[in-house]
């Protein structure tokens, strides 16, 4: 494989620097928290800027929770880079030349983009992961095995 890259350093966005001794991941983040003291938190010292956020809910594992309010900063703050700007989420798997839900879910438009061999083949193998986890978990393969099964986490391409 032949890698080429403009910069000094591969990776383009994706990459780790190393500045003054702290590594930094450059490129976008995003930022979420369970706690909503630490949200609160962030709110204070980096809020959220405004557009957007009207009728805006963070929703996870279930749960929603609405987006701080607006805390009536100076305009000079809200045009400045002293905000935290609110952006939709799309996550998802490349996987046999389709695009998957992240994280997976077992519904009718993955059945359709599996077929029901494949979905039997791969739910059969989950299963034994379940039952029989590799152990000592000490390889990322044993990892994905582990939450995938042999079919999918064991996969070699």
């Amino acid at each position: 494989m032949l890698v080429i890259e403009a910069d000094t350093q591969v990776g383009g966005i994706s990459r780790t620097v190393n500045y003054k001794g702290n590594r930094i991941d450059i490129g976008g983040h995003r930022f979420f928290s369970k706690s909503d003291w630490v949200m609160q938190w962030w709110n204070r010292l980096l809020p959220l800027a405004p557009e957007g956020c009207e009728k805006a809910v963070l929703q996870y594992q279930g749960m929603e929770r609405p987006v701080p309010a607006f805390n009536g900063l100076a305009s000079s703050a809200v045009d400045s880079d002293q905000v935290m700007l609110l952006r939709g989420r799309l996550s998802r798997i490349y996987f046999g030349k389709r695009f998957f839900d992240y994280p997976l879910k077992l519904n009718l438009d993955s059945l359709r983009k599996l077929g029901v061999r494949k979905t039997l083949v791969f739910g059969v193998s989950y299963a034994f992961a379940k039952l029989r986890p590799v152990k000592p978990e000490q390889t990322l393969q044993d990892f994905l095995i582990n939450r995938f099964g042999q079919k999918l986490g064991g996969r070699k391409n």
